[in-house]
């Protein structure tokens, strides 16, 4: 399968594109700057586009699917503390629509729990991108976690429509698992979940849902 990876930007992305190289996909990996092309294609990236330099939708063309890492935006930066890029949000489900892409699995920062106050492009508009992508017809997961953070996976999580430890964190390796496995994971379409560390297999985890 021919996947786009919107969000290479943090660590979470480059497992994103290396599992799914692992796995015989196709992952096309998009970048903010060139200087993250040959990272992408040492991990395994098919293709490498950059956005600041090539026309965005025609990165969609021929994908079959798209994982959109949503606190990791390819406008915004590394580190930077943005939430969502509704612009690249917006952009990404119109292009979607236009080449005619089929799955589309978005890694959404908005928690069930969190606070919906603060202005645009934080964490008062995050529900907003979540909403546009339900409206359309494409086969979409939406997948809330908990703090991602950069230890070693562990192959195993807690996942659910809601959760309720505000404390939780997951590994981005985990995550990662969680995105690529989603993919072909037909429990998991058209739904809305969080995923946080836990005692179940990833796949058995999304199975359940």
């Amino acid at each position: 399968m021919r996947v786009l990876v919107i969000g290479t930007e943090d660590m979470t992305g480059e497992h994103v594109v290396k599992l799914l190289a692992d796995k015989q996909h196709e992952p096309v990996a998009v970048v903010g700057s060139q200087n993250k092309d040959s990272l992408m294609t040492k991990l395994g990236a098919t293709e490498v586009v950059v956005m600041e330099a090539q026309n965005f939708s025609e990165a969609f063309a021929g994908c079959e699917a798209v994982i959109y890492l949503g606190a990791a935006s390819p406008r915004t930066g590394e580190g930077k503390p943005i939430l969502i890029d509704h612009q690249t949000m917006i952009a990404s489900v119109e292009a979607a629509n236009k080449h005619d892409v089929q799955r589309f699995i978005l890694l959404s920062p908005l928690r069930a729990d969190e606070n919906e106050s603060g202005g645009p492009g934080t964490i008062g508009g995050k529900n907003q991108a979540e909403e546009l992508l339900r409206q359309e017809e494409i086969a979409y997961t939406i997948i809330r976690p908990s703090e991602p953070v950069e230890k070693p996976g562990s192959g195993k999580v807690n996942a659910a429509p809601s959760l309720k430890d505000e404390h939780g964190e997951i590994p981005k390796e985990d995550l990662a698992s969680v995105l690529v496995e989603a993919l072909d994971s037909r429990e998991t379409f058209n739904k809305t979940f969080d995923v946080t560390s836990g005692d179940t297999p990833i796949r058995e985890a999304l199975q359940q849902l």
